[in-house]
């Protein structure tokens, strides 16, 4: 009885024991759970502390920078900014910036798949592109900062900017230039990515600055590569300035009005000279043949200096310029820097009024073209050599009171509509730099700032305008282009080019090819109200071959030296291309079509994986006016286009027609398959 009450008891003993043990063992997972969900929330906790600390360091860096831009005062002077302040915030925005993007690794793998949401699914979505954008302009701006706050301020004799200050920090900055470029370009590559319709009306603002900026930004690193040696910070620089009249169109962008020498040393301009282009030339000394067409057509028996930007492309121009030049005034240059009318009207917007005459109210963007054309003219003048010996004078005094501006009243300037100005008039090449360094003119090459016949490997197109009718007829002409292209199935394609004139002039019954004589009454209206006597030279792929053109015959007694012809279009080869040539005469108050229509080589459509590529690169001539370009691509038979860039105003399957403005070089792609 005793033995069995024992093993009852045992038996409930450790009956209860396993109860207990069950119990544990259910209860154990239970506290894990919970010490599991203990840590996630202290570690979420502790990643929301981590990121508000970062977000409230990155608006008191943000506000800072603010309140010291917002104080700043004007005008500025190197020494009222205080660049390590500025530099250390810079710095604690990028530091954050990266922690920021790596704590937030997390939710911004997922962004991309948020952009349903309603309002903010487009900014969600570009989060990690915004930031990665953001990021590269920060790590530009602290490692620029960083190099730059041990020579702050800049040396200056009155405690202003100054242009040897400003070459000083360049030539600083130099070495970081290549890599500061790399930053520009992913910050480009990530805002690629961004679907802009998408974003909320203040980041698409942003989005729409920045693309205007961007150009800005890539060009003035290539042109801030150089800039140190181009402004003399190694040693002195010496440059032959030429100054074009874009009214009377000549290939690199107008008739040689003037020219001069300037030497640069260190941002200090230690000689300017200026001087009517027709004192270049010394007739005492033996010249070569000028171009064939300036001596049939103008009569011209000698390549005087004036006539020597006769190349479209400018560096050959630019060394005939230096050789001419130096034929007569002797020295040595490191560079042609050629500028027009155009070029003085941009810089003006950024350098604000000029004081040319004290007696005349103070020059403006709108009002110093028409100052230097009322200055050529002789009003008041009495004696017709004087006039004549003095009538470009002008040209030194604007060129003076620019520079003026540009070293003693800095405080004047806006400086970002003046970055503006000068990149517009570098991409329509109406200032053109050519150096003769083959290394530092490499990025002018590559941006096409030194006006240079690009190598490519499909089409191209340039139309080159020469005046040869002793005028200013350019001021009253516009044109506009058509151009249509026909690729075939062997690679090759069939183009056809169709230039429009219309001449705004009074209409007239005459229309003589002459020397208009400089007398007293001469104006610049009566040099602008002739006919335009126009050898234009369509510049295309060295193996086109001209297929028709528009005939334009020029008869008896209608050129000053009696050639006559029957208008056919010529071939030739200029530099790496081919060139249709023909003189083409468009009366006052006239419109006429001219068409050139010419069969592109086999490789013009090129190879790409399963799918063909056309591409076409139009280059503007230097002082030609922004013209409308209207290009036509159709498909090869039995094959469709499937893309086609920039956004075409028409597009299907078959063609694609794009309406450009000839401001500056234009280039299009079309794939079809």
């Amino acid at each position: 009885m005793l033995i069995r009450q024992r093993r009852d008891f045992t038996v409930a003993t450790l009956a209860t024991k396993s109860r207990g043990y069950d119990s544990f063992i259910m209860k154990r997972p239970i506290r894990w759970k919970r010490l599991i969900l203990g840590l996630i929330l202290i570690a979420l906790i502790v990643w929301l502390g981590l990121l508000a600390y970062v977000g409230l360091s990155l608006r008191a860096d943000v506000l800072a920078l603010q309140d010291i831009a917002a104080n700043l005062p004007h005008p500025l002077k190197p020494d009222q900014i205080d660049l390590p302040r500025i530099q250390s915030h810079v710095t604690s925005i990028h530091q954050n910036l990266t922690s920021l993007r790596s704590l937030a690794s997390p939710v911004l793998a997922i962004t991309p798949a948020l952009g349903w949401l309603p309002e903010v699914g487009g900014d969600v979505r570009a989060a990690p592109a915004l930031l990665d954008m953001t990021l590269e302009f920060t790590d530009v701006g602290d490692r620029a900062l960083r190099l730059l706050v041990p020579f702050w301020p800049p040396p200056s004799s009155d405690g202003r900017f100054s242009l040897p200050g400003m070459t000083r920090l360049l030539h600083v900055l130099q070495p970081a230039m290549t890599s500061f470029a790399v930053n520009v370009d992913r910050a480009g590559t990530s805002r690629q990515t961004i679907d802009t319709p998408s974003l909320s009306p203040r980041l698409r603002s942003i989005m729409d600055r920045f693309d205007a900026a961007y150009p800005l930004m890539t060009n003035g690193l290539s042109l801030a590569r150089i800039a140190p040696q181009l402004l003399g910070a190694d040693r002195p620089r010496t440059y032959l300035i030429i100054l074009q009249n874009e009214d009377e169109l000549r290939p690199t962008g107008g008739f040689i009005s003037a020219a001069g020498r300037v030497t640069l040393d260190a941002g200090k301009i230690v000689t300017l000279t200026v001087n009517d282009a027709y004192q270049v030339d010394d007739f005492t000394k033996p010249y070569g043949d000028p171009p064939a067409p300036l001596w049939d057509i103008m009569g011209s028996q000698l390549w005087l200096f004036r006539d020597s930007n006769w190349s479209p492309d400018f560096p050959t121009s630019a060394h005939k310029m230096i050789e001419l030049y130096t034929y007569t005034q002797g020295g040595n240059f490191d560079g042609v820097i050629a500028l027009n009318q155009n070029v003085v009207e941009a810089l003006a917007v950024g350098l604000g009024s000029l004081t040319i005459d004290a007696a005349q109210p103070p020059l403006t963007a709108q009002t110093i073209r028409a100052y230097m054309r009322n200055a050529w003219a002789p009003s008041g003048q009495k004696d017709v050599g004087a006039w004549y010996n003095q009538r470009k004078d002008f040209i030194g005094r604007v060129m003076q009171a620019m520079l003026d501006r540009v070293l003693n009243q800095t405080g004047d300037i806006n400086w970002g509509e003046l970055t503006r100005a000068l990149n517009a008039v570098l991409n329509s090449h109406d200032l053109l730099i050519m150096l003769i360094d083959p290394v530092l003119n490499e990025p002018l090459r590559e941006t096409g700032w030194d006006g240079s016949l690009p190598d490519v490997s499909s089409d191209f197109l340039m139309i080159v305008d020469a005046n040869l009718g002793f005028n200013k007829a350019n001021s009253l002409i516009d044109e506009a282009y058509t151009y249509t292209v026909q690729l075939n199935p062997d690679r090759s394609a069939a183009a056809q080019l169709a230039v429009n004139y219309t001449h705004r002039g009074a209409p007239a019954a005459e229309c003589p090819h002459k020397v208009t004589p400089y007398t007293l009454t001469t104006t610049y209206d009566l040099l602008a109200q002739q006919c335009y006597w126009n050898y234009r030279r369509i510049l295309v792929p060295a193996d086109a071959t001209l297929i028709d053109a528009t005939r334009h015959p020029i008869g008896l007694g209608e050129l000053l030296t009696g050639v006559t012809s029957d208008g056919v279009t010529t071939t030739s080869l200029e530099g790496n291309k081919t060139a249709f040539s023909t003189l083409v005469l468009v009366r006052r108050g006239q419109s006429i079509e001219s068409r050139v229509s010419y069969a592109l080589p086999i490789g013009t459509v090129q190879p790409d994986g399963a799918q063909s590529a056309y591409h076409l690169h139009v280059q503007k001539q230097a002082g030609a006016g922004h013209w409308p370009l209207t290009i036509t691509v159709n498909a090869p038979p039995g094959q469709r286009i499937v893309e086609a860039q920039p956004k075409p105003i028409e597009l299907s399957e078959t063609r694609a027609v794009f309406q450009l403005t000839l401001d500056r070089d234009q280039a299009i792609s079309v794939i079809v398959h």
